[in-house]
């Protein structure tokens, strides 16, 4: 039997299933296609914001203001079916315990630190920054030598004196938030599944065709079938999509097509996961040249914090597991860190999208309106919050 839909929503990850929420709560009709196996995975949400900053232009004060854990919680609630939770360090300090949903997103707030070794020519950089937080009133803590090592996330004292860190530099920035992605993506997906109908969020998805009698596709296994549109079909550009939407844009709207080269920088970065003997300091993100280090796991962190190093590095050669990516992470490990040996549990490459444009792509396709919404992959607060104001102006 042909389905009919207000809104035909085309993605992968979480940004289809935040539109979903929005569009069904004020009562449209609406169905999810994905062309993806499993629904995240392309995995193109982060956790939190890894503020490379590309441009002498960003507007640091509204940068920082959207990473705030109080605007990461709100970017967030609305969408959410169920309770957000949130963790700061003065609560465990306090031992203040309200009543909390254990099993919930978390979202945490945490210091962020910039270091560079003073002869690096990332130093002009992290002292630029610190007078520019010192403008906003945000007010860091500027720190030299052993004193600013020993807050990074997995600090070890060994073999201190020989590690040559007398000659770093940095401060101790605002806090700013992290989420529990997996838990918030989850439990949205399970939500959604629920509310629409297993039979209106299907994945491995493949589109065949579009015209003016709805839209063709064929999933894994079974004959094709056909949805029938009445209002619109809604894109999500993440990386994943790019090659399928780059086609859509060139066949139907090419004029858009330089508009959005134009808006968009790519990066490639490493995504690696170290376990640690010792609890790692999960009070403190951060940032070394192109790396950024956590403490990471889920929900309220243990006593001492968890036994797991998320290591954030960018790419700048197009060699993903280069020689100078090895050389980047041990320096990381044995000379700042501290460690004599680690062990990678695993390492995983993705691509960050950083846009400067945000307005969706609108066109007709074969009689059948259509709209990309772009900027939907990167920190999830981020996509919460495009998708929200995208969907609002439908």
């Amino acid at each position: 039997m042909k389905k009919n839909v207000d809104y035909l929503l085309i993605g992968t990850g979480v940004a289809p299933l935040l539109a979903a929420q929005r569009l069904s709560n004020r009562g449209d009709r609406v169905m999810i296609l994905n062309p993806d196996t499993d629904f995240f995975l392309e995995n193109s949400e982060l956790p939190l914001d890894l503020l490379s900053f590309e441009s002498t232009t960003t507007d640091l004060a509204r940068r920082f203001a959207n990473n705030l854990p109080e605007q990461m919680y709100r970017d967030l609630i609305p969408e959410f079916p169920g309770a957000l939770e949130m963790w700061r360090e003065e609560d465990e300090l306090l031992n203040t315990k309200p009543f909390q949903v254990a099993s919930a997103p978390w979202v945490r707030s945490r210091h962020r630190l910039w270091l560079a070794q003073e002869k690096s020519y990332t130093v002009e950089r992290v002292e630029n920054l610190y007078l520019r937080l010192l403008e906003l009133g945000l007010k860091p803590r500027w720190f030299e030598g052993a004193s600013l090592i020993k807050q990074l996330p997995g600090f070890t004292s060994k073999n201190l004196d020989s590690r040559n860190l007398k000659n770093c530099i940095g401060f101790i920035g605002p806090r700013f938030g992290d989420v529990d992605v997996n838990r918030y993506r989850t439990g949205l997906l399970e939500y959604i599944r629920e509310k629409l109908g297993r039979d209106h969020i299907l994945t491995s998805a493949h589109l065949l065709d579009i015209d003016q009698k709805g839209v063709r596709y064929q999933l894994a296994s079974g004959p094709p079938s056909t949805i029938e549109v009445e209002r619109s079909i809604l894109y999500f550009w993440t990386p994943k999509m790019e090659r399928m939407l780059h086609g859509h844009v060139e066949k139907y709207d090419p004029r858009s097509l330089g508009a959005f080269e134009s808006s968009v920088k790519k990066q490639l970065w490493e995504e690696w996961e170290l376990l640690s003997r010792d609890p790692v300091n999960p009070y403190v993100v951060a940032h070394l040249d192109g790396v950024r280090v956590w403490s990471h796991g889920e929900g309220v962190p243990p006593p001492g914090g968890w036994n797991l190093i998320k290591v954030m590095r960018r790419d700048q050669t197009g060699m993903l597991l280069g020689e100078q990516s090895f050389n980047d992470v041990s320096s990381l490990i044995f000379n700042y860190l501290g460690w004599d040996r680690f062990t990678v549990r695993r390492m995983i490459p993705r691509r960050v999208y950083r846009w400067n444009q945000f307005s969706p792509i609108e066109y007709d396709s074969d009689g059948v309106k259509s709209m990309i919404i772009q900027a939907c992959d990167g920190p999830l607060h981020w996509i919460a919050q495009q998708v929200r104001q995208t969907i609002d102006r439908v």
